[in-house]
């Protein structure tokens, strides 16, 4: 149970993906408030003004609550690719001092 091992490879490739993730989700919605809007607009028009502001507003929330949530994963694909460099770090300065005590023995 001492044992740990770490693939910084595979560590770096999680945070590649959930960077993309992240870029997947900031673009749909995007995407999705600029349509909805658009498609509403002429549906409710005058008449709908009420219901277009409560609409817009939620639209509003939705966008923020999916850049809050692509925040997050930008913030996990960082700290996966730091978490690598520092694994490669800890074993080329490991390697460096065991090859410094072996040269003395």
């Amino acid at each position: 149970m001492n044992e740990v091992s770490a693939e910084s490879d595979a560590i770096r490739a999680y945070g590649v993906a959930s960077s993309g993730i992240g870029d997947v989700i900031a673009t749909a919605s995007g995407v999705n408030l600029a349509a909805n809007v658009a498609v509403m607009v002429p549906v409710f028009g005058l008449i709908g003004q009420d219901f277009l502001a409560s609409f817009g507003l939620a639209q509003f929330n939705n966008v923020v609550s999916s850049g809050m949530l692509a925040a997050v994963h930008q913030g996990t694909a960082l700290s996966s690719i730091a978490a690598a460099g520092g694994y490669d770090q800890t074993d080329a300065h490991t390697a460096s001092a065991l090859k410094s005590a072996g040269k003395t023995l």
